[in-house]
């Protein structure tokens, strides 16, 4: 946790020192309208893709590299031209590809929690309101580990 806080004052002292800078470099007010002008930017991207990705998630259709569209509009909202690279670098299909295939090689198990309306196998829609829910957390097995388990319950 104290390496998140750290990281996180890391980035707002160069925030600061490279908008100090580029403030210096092309002047005070057209560092400002830039940072406006990014923020907007953002408040759109966030308004957009925020819908799309929640309402793609209530269909269960969720991919990892949607979510990161929103992440990117948020970026946008924080003052600095840090935050703003990484949040461009976030809108090419490429880096967020990427980015979602280390987010899922890193992660070797996962909480899942599923809120909403499911479709049910005779079409219509069913709720979670009634009746249980089930929260669980899956881990991911190697095809090895698997097979030594099922030959140890086999001997059993």
């Amino acid at each position: 946790m104290q390496k998140i806080f750290l990281g996180i004052f890391a980035l707002f002292v160069l925030e600061i020192l490279v908008l100090i800078e580029v403030g210096s470099a092309i002047g005070a007010l057209n560092t400002i309208l830039i940072m406006f002008l990014m923020m907007f930017v953002g408040i759109v991207l966030i308004k957009l893709k925020f819908k799309q990705a929640m309402m793609l998630f209530s269909q269960g259709q969720m991919d990892f590299s949607m979510v990161l569209l929103p992440i990117a509009g948020f970026l946008f909202l924080f003052p600095g031209f840090i935050s703003d690279v990484i949040a461009l670098l976030l809108l090419i299909p490429q880096v967020r590809v990427k980015a979602s295939n280390f987010y899922q090689n890193k992660t070797h198990h996962s909480n899942f929690s599923f809120y909403g309306n499911q479709k049910a196998e005779n079409g219509s829609a069913s709720s979670f309101k009634s009746g249980r829910t089930i929260d669980g957390e899956a881990t991911v097995v190697e095809a090895e580990v698997e097979t030594k388990i099922e030959e140890k319950d086999q001997a059993k």
